[in-house]
Order: C-alpha cells, then sequence, then structure tokens
C-alpha cells in the first residue's frame, strides 16, 4: 500500500524587539508567543513535518534583545526561550538554523540555541556544537518515507566564524552542496534542501540564486525551500520537485518600511511512496499569511494571519476590520501574482 507524508514549510521567524514586548504577561517574566501562533498553528499541526527558518539564536535573557552592531552595521537579534516551546506547540517539528543571524551572539550563542531547542523537543540542522554533529545530516523516517533535509547559509553578517569552529554553520558552496545531496539521495526517499540565500526586500531572484536552483534540482532534491529575502519570490513545480525560491517573512515587523516583509506563506507538500519505491509530489498548495498589528505602545500585539478558506471571510474569521481585510486581500493577491511569475533565465 502507497505511502503519504505531508511536509508544511514557512520562511523566516525574525523576532523583533517589538514583537518579544507584545508577547509579556502582566505580573510574570515569561514570555507568552502562543497568541501570535494561534490562528496558524491548525494548520501546522496537520503536517507530517513542518519546517521553519529560525532567523534568531536563544542566547539567554537580555535587557535589549534587538540592537545595531557597531562592528558590522548590522541589526543582531536574540529572542527569550520560552519561543522554542510556543513554536513546538504551534506544530513546528524541525527548524532551520543556518542564516546570517546564527552568530549574533557569537559561538556560545549558537550552540546555546541548539540546547534550548533540544529542550523543546525541535530537531534543527544548519548549525552545530561539535565537529561530529555537523557529519550527521538530519534524517527522519515518517509515515514509512525517509526524509533528509540539509540548509545552508549565504553569509554570517561579516560576524567571524571563530578559527577552527569553521563546522559551526553550513555555509553556501556550490561543490559541497552538490556532493551532500549526491550522499543523501542514496539514503532518503525525499531530500528538502534550504538554502539561505539571495537579495533582501526583492522578489526576483539574482542570477546566483537561479545558478544554484537548477544544481540542487539537478543534483537530486525534490524540495527546495529558500529563505532570506523577506519577502515572496516565485515558485516551480514539476511532478516529483517543487521548489521556492523565497518563502517570505513567517513571523516579522515591517522591515525597512516595506509593507511586503510582513507577508508569507505556508507551504504544504503532499508526498506518495509507492509500492516500488517510486515517490511523487500529489500536491503543492500555498496558504498566504500576513503578521498583523494591533493596538500602539505597551498594548501593541501581534498576530499571524492565514487566508481564509473559500467561502469564509478573513475579517469574519479573524475578526479583521474593513482596512485590515483591504489590505490582507491585497497581501493574498500578491503573493499568488509573485508565486506564478516566470523566473527569467
Amino acid at each position: 500500500m502507497p505511502a503519504e507524508l505531508t511536509i508544511a514549510a514557512v520562511g523566516d521567524i525574525l523576532i523583533s524587539q517589538r514583537i518579544i514586548a507584545s508577547a509579556s504577561v502582566p505580573g510574570r517574566i515569561r514570555k507568552n508567543f502562543a497568541p501570535l501562533l494561534r490562528h496558524v498553528a491548525p494548520i501546522l499541526r496537520r503536517a507530517d513535518l513542518t519546517i521553519g527558518n529560525l532567523e534568531i539564536p536563544l542566547a539567554g535573557p537580555e535587557e535589549r534583545y534587538t540592537r545595531k552592531s557597531a562592528a558590522t552595521g548590522f541589526f543582531t537579534f536574540n529572542a527569550p526561550d520560552e519561543l522554542a516551546a510556543d513554536l513546538k506547540e504551534a506544530g513546528f517539528d524541525l527548524l532551520v538554523t543556518a542564516n546570517n543571524h546564527c552568530l549574533d551572539r557569537g559561538l556560545e550563542g549558537l550552540q546555546r540555541t541548539l540546547d534550548v531547542l533540544d529542550e523543546a523537543g525541535l530537531s534543527h540542522t544548519g548549525t552545530y556544537r561539535t565537529p561530529e554533529e555537523a557529519e550527521r545530516p538530519w534524517i527522519g523516517e515518517i509515515r514509512g518515507i525517509r526524509v533528509g533535509v540539509l540548509a545552508y547559509s549565504k553569509s554570517t553578517n561579516k560576524i567571524p566564524i571563530p578559527k577552527g569552529s569553521e563546522w559551526c554553520v553550513s555555509l553556501l558552496d556550490e561543490s559541497r552542496m552538490v556532493q551532500e545531496i549526491r550522499a543523501l539521495r542514496l539514503l532518503t526517499d525525499v531530500l528538502v534542501v534550504c538554502p539561505h540565500w539571495g537579495r533582501e526586500y526583492t522578489h526576483e531572484p539574482v542570477n546566483i540564486q537561479k545558478r544554484l536552483m537548477r544544481r540542487l534540482l539537478s543534483a537530486g532534491a525534490d524540495l527546495v525551500l529558500g529563505s532570506h529575502p523577506h519577502v515572496i519570490q516565485p515558485a516551480l513545480r514539476t511532478p516529483k520537485q517543487a521548489a521556492l525560491y523565497s518563502l517570505g517573512n513567517f513571523i516579522s515587523p515591517t522591515l525597512m518600511k516595506r509593507p511586503a516583509t510582513r507577508s508569507g506563506l505556508i507551504f504544504v507538500a503532499r508526498i506518495v511512496k509507492e509500492d516500488d519505491g517510486t515517490v511523487w509530489i500529489r500536491s503543492a498548495d500555498y496558504v498566504p499569511t500576513w503578521t498583523r498589528r494591533m493596538g500602539r505602545g505597551a498594548a501593541m500585539r501581534y498576530e499571524v494571519i492565514p487566508s481564509a478558506p473559500v467561502g469564509l471571510a478573513a475579517g469574519r474569521r479573524f475578526g479583521l476590520s474593513r482596512r485590515e481585510e483591504r489590505e490582507f486581500a491585497g497581501v493574498v493577491r500578491h503573493t499568488m501574482k509573485v508565486l506564478r511569475t516566470p523566473v527569467r533565465r
């Protein structure tokens, strides 16, 4: 009898100081991120494997979790440990940690992040605590289907990787990526590759993304789930492969005064393994999402809103105002338009 597996994936989970403040609970030190995720959790929980890009370390309590680095000029991030447990409760199973913010709190922060994820029961890949851990790709058997996941980052935002610890993060390297894909292809039924790549705030993939995408798919990747641009980029689809250049931001404030940075999607792939071992993608669906911001000052709150099912208005389902409903409808239309945009070679 054929086996069937559902994989869900989202883009960047980027928690800013304001979003952290909005998770405050009166009279308690502990933050509560569950309300942020309550509307999307039912979708995430339905999948057999849900993947997201954790673009923020969990490096321990700080008075100021978001700050600008004088050395690099980039903003650096950190988030409270409670985020991990709340992501797990919302339905996440595996978090990709190879991204340009993985060293925002140094090697110690990178390693502590993985410890916190372990404690929350979340799998992870892309960054590592030891050379031995870096040599073990993530492989899981779910519903009789063996899934492998590889993750790579384009940079660490000019933060030097400590000498002797180059193994701590997987960086984009075309020859290495192809070699690892081919090796893992022999051990798995479904191979997922998560590259953190491209140019921020642009809906058009850059040339290096296009070239690498062709190499990743030809080397044997079944799913390619891109991140980093902070906006949606086009999707590709064949009967046996599906790829997204960028899934946009799953959780994020408005970045660089660009409203599109609060939009993302939940990608849902249903994969079948036939009795003879043949694997194919039954369906690939996209659920546009939008990070809603409510209130002002200390009363500000955020929540991720998914597009409503046909026949059920988002305004009625999620209590959106007419202005918000119009804005979200525009987000959904724009997301689907970008996904369907042909990529120029």
